[in-house]
Formats: structure tokens, sequence, C-alpha cells
């Protein structure tokens, strides 16, 4: 029988206070995420009741409704039947005003409003350029032939022109033009100004009315932080246009937005926030060279926990801008084991089990992490509900990320991790890769089979 999502849909916003309650509304790939004026005013214990609804979380300044693989779904519904904030007409920072400007929490509200629109799309493409890859490395193709060159470019146009895409879901956030926003991205990585340094090497470098331009060996192809500050700056560039009189505005409005925001960022913003960028990940690829095993194990082993506060969100600009600086990036692989540790520890109970909800429960939930790779229901359903599990699984996938991390495995995109894209990672990553995660799925498995469940730890409901 279809679930009514309609129906969850009435029942959630009523549960958290109502269409006046709620500030704004996006999802990731399993939870709906909510912010909410007051927090106070919603019932968690009767939300995680609903038909439907896997856990509640308050985390990263949202409320955080899990749902599972169906939440597009579940957020349709939801956005039908509050108009107001499916045409962005609530304002972006009453909330922000009310607990008092930035924070850590809206930090992370920032982040995943900007990057989780369009992971999808972005995971889509690096595995098309990890598919296309692996025929070559089995010999199917030739890295000369058209084909390859073809079928590379399908997911390579994602990575090329990444600053269009941020610049989009930024301006959204941020509360401004999302076309002058995708115009000044679009400028940043137009051929003449991806060129624009070795065009003018022999006469000293290019320049701006004189003032010496810094632009990056690769210009700006696939950078990340830059456009999102420069969205940043296009937002408060927009309030003093506003004040002009209409027909000023109409005429010329746009064009002192656009102008002025690409050439702040081409001057300062761009060359300070890609510096940085470089000093993140020259300090991360330090820290693993300093002691890989332990960074390693602490970095996987901590990924289950990130995840059940959706705080994992936050670390993927890292990623990305890891892979955009070196070509390559090196927490992916360190956290590909999760889903495979996890899905061995739900196998564990599902064999030691003789309960039959529990034996029904853990099918569910090995089925979404290895086939799916959603591990939430996992967490909350089993892991996390009988507390040892999780400590075994999440130690187990700390084996895999010193693992990878002592193998020093490089992932050139970021992909999705189920049983479907094993031979992907074998073939791209190497056997080791696969070598390390196996070692940790099996830890895994029996670490839970021996020490972390047993079915006196579940209370008959």
């Amino acid at each position: 029988m279809a679930r009514d999502w309609n129906k969850l849909a009435t029942d959630v916003i009523e549960l958290v206070g109502g269409e006046e309650n709620i500030t704004s509304i996006t999802h990731c790939v399993t939870r709906l995420r909510f912010m909410l004026k007051d927090e106070s005013k919603a019932n968690d214990e009767q939300i995680g009741k609903l038909d439907g609804v896997i856990q509640v979380m308050h985390a990263s300044g949202q409320y955080q409704v899990v749902i599972g693989p169906k939440v597009g779904e579940a957020y349709d519904a939801v956005v039908a039947q509050l108009p107001g904030l499916a045409a962005g007409e609530v304002a972006a920072d009453d909330a922000e005003d009310e607990k008092g400007g930035f924070s850590l929490n809206s930090l992370f509200d920032i982040v995943s409003g900007i990057f989780v629109p369009f992971i999808g799309i972005f995971t889509a493409a690096g595995l098309t350029r990890a598919l296309a890859t692996m025929a070559v490395t089995l010999g199917w193709l030739t890295a000369e032939s058209s084909t390859y060159v073809i079928l590379n470019a399908i997911g390579d146009g994602v990575f090329q022109f990444l600053p269009i895409f941020i610049a989009n879901t930024a301006a959204k956030k941020f509360k401004c033009n999302q076309w002058i926003a995708m115009a000044v991205a679009a400028f940043l990585v137009v051929p003449s100004m991806v060129g624009l340094k070795d065009t003018f090497a022999e006469a000293g470098g290019p320049t701006l009315f004189g003032i010496p331009v810094i632009i990056p060996d690769s210009g700006y192809l696939q950078a990340v932080f830059p456009i999102i500050f420069a969205v940043y700056l296009q937002s408060w560039l927009e309030k003093p246009v506003k004040l002009m009189p209409q027909i000023a505005r109409d005429l010329l409005g746009n064009m002192l937005v656009l102008v002025c925001t690409s050439l702040i960022t081409l001057l300062v913003v761009g060359p300070v926030v890609n510096t940085v960028s470089g000093w993140i990940a020259t300090g991360l690829m330090s820290i693993l060279g300093v002691a890989p095993a332990l960074a390693g194990f602490l970095i996987a082993a901590l990924w289950p926990v990130l995840i059940i506060f959706g705080l994992h969100w936050g670390i993927i600009p890292i990623m990305i801008s890891s892979l955009m600086t070196m070509g390559y990036d090196v927490i992916g692989p360190i956290t590909n084991g999760t889903n495979y540790v996890i899905g061995a520890a739900v196998l564990a109970i599902l064999v030691k089990t003789k309960k039959p909800g529990v034996r029904t429960t853990a099918t569910e939930c090995l089925a979404s992490a290895w086939l799916g790779g959603i591990t939430e229901p996992a967490i909350y359903g089993l892991l996390i509900k009988y507390k040892r599990p999780f400590i075994t699984m999440a130690l187990s996938c700390g084996v895999s990320g010193a693992v990878t991390a002592i193998l020093e495995v490089h992932q050139t995109g970021i992909l999705t991790t189920s049983v479907f894209t094993l031979p992907v990672l074998g073939a791209t990553l190497g056997v080791g890769h696969l070598v390390g995660i196996g070692v940790a799925a099996v830890v895994g498995f029996v670490t839970t089979f021996l020490f972390g469940f047993n079915d006196s730890m579940v209370t008959d409901e």
C-alpha cells in the first residue's frame, strides 16, 4: 500500500508548530531540514511516531525529520502545502535575527543549503567519469578513443563549470539574484579568463586599470569557495541598488551589481579565498602525512557520528575543494567503507536475532545500506537504538579508514557507495582499497555478532 505523503506532510507541518513557525525547508538525500522560529513548539515524540518518519534530530541549527530514500516525495508534499516557502517569499534572515546573527549552526545551514541541492548530479558526474576510467583500466576502451573522450566529458562538464552550479544554489541561499550570480561565475570560467595568466605572461601578468590581477594557474575553473564568497558579496551590493529610483534600477541596477561583484571578486575575493583554500588542502594532507593510520582511523570512526547529526554535509565542500585544487580527494576514500561496515553490522544482527520484528527491520536496513547506499535507517532503526552495535560499527569503520590512509588512496570524484559501485572502486582506487573495506566489514560483522548485540537488548513493544 502506497504511503499517503500528503497526510504525512499535513501532520508534520502541524506538529512542528504550523506554517507560521516555519522559516524555510530544504532536504538532503534522507531528511527534511526545517528552519523553525521556535523549535520548542515542535512535538518530537509525536513526529517520531508518524508513519514514514524514522527519527527526529536537532542539529546544525535545523529541525531535521529523517524520512529515508523517499524524502523527495515527502518534501514535495510539504512544499505543496506551503506556497509561501515554495515561492521563496519567506525572509531568509528571520531565524538569524532571532538567534543573534552568525553562528556555527547558521554556517552548517548555509553549507547544506548550497551543496545538498546539486550533490546528486555531482555524484552522478563523478560516477560517470569513474566508469569511463574503469573502462580504460580494464582495456575496454583506450584513453585516445573518441568514445572515452565523449563519455568522460559527460561527467567532466559538471566539474569544469562547478562555479555556475554553486552560484545558482548560493544565490538562493543568500537571497540575491541567481542570474547575476551565474553570470559572475560564467565570467570566472569563460575561456579568455581561464587563459588570462598565460596570455599576458610576457607582459608581466594581467592588470586591471594598472592593478595587478592574481589568477590561479587553472583560473577559477572548478573553484568552490571563491564563488560562494562572491555571491555573498553580491547579496550586499544589491542592497544599495534597491534604493535607486525604479527607472535607474531597471536600466543600470543589474549591470552595476554584475560589474562590481565580478571585479571585486577578481581583484580581492578570489585571490584571498583561493589562497586559504590551498592552505586547508595542504593542512589536511600534512596531517595525513604525519600520522596516516591514526588520522584515517579517527576520520572514518567519527564519520557515522557526523551522519547522525547531518554534519557530514559540512565536510563535503572541503572534499570538493580538494578535488578541484589538487585533482584528488582523500577524505572520500577514507569514509568509503562506512556503508559497507554499517551493512555488515546490520547483517550480524539479522543473523543473530530470533525476534521477528528485529529481523524485518534488519532486512530493510541491510537493503537500504548495501543496495541503496542509504544508512540512516540502519543507524537510527538499529545501531543507535541498541547502542553497542553503533560502537562496534564505528570502530570497524576506523579500521577501513586507517588501511585506506596507509595505502594513500586518492579519489578523483565523489562516488556513491553500494554493492553496485564496488567494481568501480576496485578498478579506479585499487584492489588494496577493496581489501581494506572487506577487512573492516568482516571486523564489523564479527565484533557486532560477538559483543555488539543480543536479543536481551530488545524490549518487546
